[in-house]
């Protein structure tokens, strides 16, 4: 199984253990959290699709489709595609996270967003 540990933080230790909740726990949990609250992050679609879940799109503020926070296209100056939030923290904020090599931490990622 790919836990994809370079992005998510996640081992097999992690869901192995007794404290670990069931995906359909989570899904609920994070839901309830959620009800009636703006999501603030970065490329949010990733982590909502992962979930499986859904947020109105009316109470998302997503760093990734900022348009000043955007970069130009290849190939089109008119395209605006997003860019990765170590980019964006080290240009806008002056700081740096995911070291390369090692699992980002997701409570860095989530700060910085």
């Amino acid at each position: 199984t790919d836990y994809r540990t370079f992005v998510s933080g996640i081992e097999a230790k992690d869901l192995m253990s007794d404290e670990a909740l069931s995906l359909t726990d989570v899904r609920k949990t994070v839901k309830n959290i959620l009800s009636g609250k703006i999501l603030i992050g970065h490329a949010l679609e990733n982590d909502l699709a992962a979930l499986q879940i859904t947020h109105p799109w009316h109470d998302i503020r997503d760093s990734a489709n900022y348009p000043p926070f955007m970069k130009e296209g290849e190939t089109s100056p008119a395209v605006l595609r997003p860019r990765k939030l170590k980019e964006l923290v080290r240009d806008k904020l002056g700081g740096d996270i995911q070291d390369l090599g090692k699992a980002h931490d997701p409570i860095e990622d989530a700060r910085a967003a």
